[in-house]
């Protein structure tokens, strides 16, 4: 038993010692990679890079800057390494002690640190790589603008005459371009070279700007001094031609107009001379659309000169035949009238075009007086012309359907009167139809239908002799014949042929009466109906529903019979 506990306890003290070995190992391995951090730290070249610039003459900006780099430098030498030192050492005694939880923390303090230190020296390298770069780079700069400012003096000296009185502006510009140079020499013989850097680059983007306002002006000034001025001169000088010539252009308010325009050519000019460019560029252009405005409403003015001269005669034309029309349209509703009953609402549609196309006979008589007086614009009488033209067009189709409706009354009346003799003769003929037939009898019913179209042909015959002829009525009346007769006709043809067939049936029934009681009392009853009260559907229906429970189909074979006959 013993040797068995001896056994186990020797088993995890080796288990033990195993896994604590390979902890020490982990915990090793990744203390020696903080160190070969902390020794690549070590050995950046921070102190060489600080006694590279150390031998410049610093002052300024730039001198603070590089005192804050060798004071983050010192921090870094005398209390962040050291620190990384101590506890460098205090993570491994922790680890040979089998402390891991202590050693973990102690690994991760030595992570923060390292990257304090790597944040602050890459502050400091890169300040100090900007700073021994920047002079190079300002020497490059100030030769380039050096250079831009002394070709924009040529090109002043030689073309000056192109900026007119811009002239003083762009000449005091560079001026103070050339002091912001003067000041970026200064601070670079001082040792200032960050502050020099931010002269010569304001100094460059100053120039930039003044060169393309310099290109910009002369083409500017041309416009407000000599473009705009010549084509207002040119407006007017066209305006005063067209009203000397008979135009009349007192809406387009030209003069008050052009002294504006005049006023706002002077103040694109102003805004040429003060530099705002951007605004004088947009005042111009709305300038230009202006005027081509003004030249577009003259335009217009030509156009609708000769438009008028060409339609003035054919709308006066086309407007004394519409009176005429008119005239004669009033004469033919008198006249109808003492034939015909002309409704209220046919009566007001005439008189309603009769009092248009009186208003556009007074609108083309002020149009016409206006235009002799040369006191309204050709544009307005062209327009007025048009709306004459389009509302004759209108009264002429209104005036030619009121005639057409007085014509028609007469025809419809000579048609009217022709078919009520066209349906008595109808119905003579429906009646011999009835006849030929040699029936016992005709139906009430077919009485009835005949009795009422008779009453409706005497209407219509009643309301065709009224004087005035209510052409209406006689309409109404009409329609109730035509559908008397339509009904009629139609009564008449299912007699004759319900009769025929009733006959058939039971001509083919009799073969089954002797031997069959029930049909033979249905085909009593049938025979009584169809001779008796002359019910020939009912006699049809009697006669054929017994037929069938006798012989089924017999009907369809009577009725194919019957058709081909």
């Amino acid at each position: 038993m013993f040797y068995y506990i001896l056994i186990a306890f020797i088993i995890i003290v080796i288990a033990l010692f195993g896994t604590g070995y390979l902890l020490k190992k982990k915990h090793y391995t990744r203390i020696n990679t903080l160190e070969e951090q902390k020794l690549a730290l070590r050995e950046r070249p921070v102190i060489e890079e600080l006694s590279k610039v150390k031998k410049l003459k610093l002052t300024g900006q730039t001198e603070k800057l590089f005192e804050s780099w060798r004071s983050s430098w010192d921090e870094i030498e005398t209390r962040l390494f050291p620190d990384v030192e101590e506890v460098l050492m205090e993570a491994e005694m922790n680890t040979d002690k089998y402390r891991f939880g202590t050693a973990t923390q102690n690994e991760n303090d030595l992570e923060q640190m390292l990257v304090t230190i790597d944040r602050q020296m890459n502050q400091i390298l890169n300040g100090l790589k900007e700073l021994l770069t920047s002079e190079e780079k300002n020497a490059k700069e100030s030769r380039a603008t050096k250079e831009k400012l002394a070709e924009m003096r040529r090109i002043i000296l030689t073309q000056g005459f192109k900026l007119g009185g811009t002239l003083p502006r762009y000449e005091a510009e560079l001026n103070e371009a050339a002091d912001k140079i003067n000041r970026y020499d200064d601070l670079t013989d001082q040792g200032d070279h960050l502050e020099a850097r931010e002269i010569i680059i304001s100094a460059k983007k100053d120039l930039e700007v003044l060169e393309d306002e310099m290109d910009k002006t002369p083409k500017l000034l041309h416009e407000t001094e000599t473009v705009l001025p010549d084509e207002l001169a040119d407006l007017k000088q066209g305006y005063l031609e067209m009203v000397n010539g008979g135009y009349f252009l007192e809406q387009l308010e030209f003069e008050k107009e052009h002294i504006r325009l005049s006023e706002q050519v002077k103040k694109a000019n102003g805004r040429v001379l003060n530099g705002e460019l951007s605004d004088a560029e947009t005042l111009i252009t709305e300038i230009h659309t202006e005027i081509n405005l003004f030249y577009d409403a003259l335009e217009q003015e030509v156009h609708a000169k000769s438009f008028v001269s060409e339609n003035r005669a054919p709308v006066s034309d086309k407007l004394e035949a519409q009176m005429e029309l008119s005239a004669k349209l009033a004469e033919q509703i008198t006249e109808v009238k003492e034939t015909y009953h002309i409704s209220e609402e046919e009566l007001a549609n005439y008189l309603e075009t009769s009092a248009a196309l009186a208003e556009q006979k007074e609108n083309f008589s002020h149009t016409l007086m206006k235009l002799n007086e040369q006191k309204m614009a050709y544009s307005v009488i062209q327009d007025a012309l048009k709306e004459i033209d389009e509302r004759l067009l209108q009264i002429a189709i209104e005036q030619d359907k009121i005639g057409e409706d007085l014509r028609s009354l007469r025809k419809d009346e000579i048609e009217a009167r022709e078919d009520v003799e066209r349906m008595k003769r109808q119905i003579v003929q429906l009646n011999r139809k009835i006849e030929r037939a040699r029936l016992p009898g005709v139906p009430t019913e077919y009485k009835e239908l005949e009795t009422h179209m008779y009453d409706a042909l005497s209407k219509m015959e009643e309301s065709l002799g009224d004087r005035p002829l209510k052409m209406k009525t006689v309409s109404k009346n009409w329609q109730t014949a035509k559908e008397d007769l339509e009904h009629i006709s139609g009564k008449a043809t299912e007699i004759v042929e319900n009769a025929a067939l009733v006959e058939s049936v039971i001509q083919y029934a009799n073969r089954y009466r002797m031997d069959d009681k029930e049909l033979d009392e249905e085909l009593v009853k049938a025979e009584q109906h169809f001779y008796k009260d002359f019910q020939y559907k009912k006699a049809l229906e009697i006669a054929v529903t017994a037929l069938e429970k006798v012989e089924v189909g017999a009907f369809k074979k009577i009725e194919k019979a019957f058709s081909e006959e």
